[in-house]
């Protein structure tokens, strides 16, 4: 994104229809007048301090006489905020950088739209595993409460085909959110379980059922890690290490720590199954 224009009549409209996508800050200066100039610098500045959160459109008013008389500049600088295409705020003469810093608050993107941002740029690429923890931090900067992020926070472990943290993710949604996108990630989420559901899984399920020793129980646990079904897996080996922390040599409690180290930190789920294998380790 180029982040300062030098605006004139030629560029004046296209500018403004950047404003509806990006914040705008426009300032209106005199390149000979000391004030506006150095003011015009304190902005520059700011847009190193925050890149690639708006635009600063420049118009200088001693070769811009119709862009200047077009927004009725009375004094120099003057400035003007714009967020989604719309003034926000505006003011003239130069401010003070805490005081301007402030001012600017009001239009720039808050932190979970950034890493928001960032995670479509990533997504853009297919980039799932980098994008994650970027959804992550969205979602918990926004307490929980942007559901847009959460929606797409579980569609990325979807195209991964992860069901479980998708799942957890959509179980967080409330329920006037529960829009026909919600829908279709849960009847995708179907289709991944129907497949997920292997002849060797169901196999182990049935001497499992048969004969429950940890020996099988990990055998399952780990062809269920191999489906991206966790949250099975893990369940499975938690039943067994609360009976007994050191079943199948310390195997079992190996093979849980192994899942949960693969699922990473991303994964919704990974902190709930640590804290409770903690709980029995501590």
């Amino acid at each position: 994104m180029q982040q300062i224009i030098e605006v004139n009549t030629q560029n004046l409209a296209e500018v403004l229809d950047m404003g509806k996508t990006q914040p705008l800050v426009f300032v209106f200066y005199a390149a000979t007048d000391n004030t506006s100039a150095n003011f015009v610098q304190v902005l520059e500045r700011l847009t190193t301090q925050y890149p690639n959160q708006f635009i600063l459109a420049k118009v200088n008013c001693e070769t811009e006489q119709m862009i200047a008389a077009q927004f009725r500049i009375q004094a120099l600088p003057t400035t003007y905020l714009f967020k989604d295409g719309a003034p926000i705020d505006g003011f003239h003469g130069p401010l003070a950088e805490p005081e301007l810093q402030q001012r600017l608050s009001v239009i720039l993107p808050k932190e979970d739209e950034i890493k928001f941002n960032q995670a479509l740029d990533l997504l853009a690429v297919e980039n799932y595993e980098q994008a994650l923890p970027l959804l992550k931090e969205a979602w918990e900067l926004s307490d929980k409460k942007n559901s847009d992020v959460a929606l797409l926070y579980a569609e990325t472990y979807i195209a991964m085909k992860k069901v479980e943290p998708a799942q957890e993710i959509l179980k967080q949604i409330p329920l006037q959110d529960r829009d026909s996108r919600w829908q279709g990630l849960q009847a995708q989420i179907d289709l991944l379980l129907e497949a997920a559901d292997t002849p060797e899984i169901q196999q182990l399920q049935q001497d499992y059922q048969r004969n429950p020793t940890p020996a099988i129980a990990i055998k399952l646990a780990v062809q269920l890690h191999q489906a991206n079904r966790n949250e099975e897996a893990l369940n499975l080996l938690l039943a067994i290490l609360q009976k007994d922390l050191a079943a199948e040599d310390g195997e079992v409690k190996r093979q849980y720590l192994a899942i949960l180290a693969a699922m990473g930190n991303a994964d919704p789920l990974t902190n709930k199954y640590r804290r409770l294998v903690y709980s029995l380790l501590y």
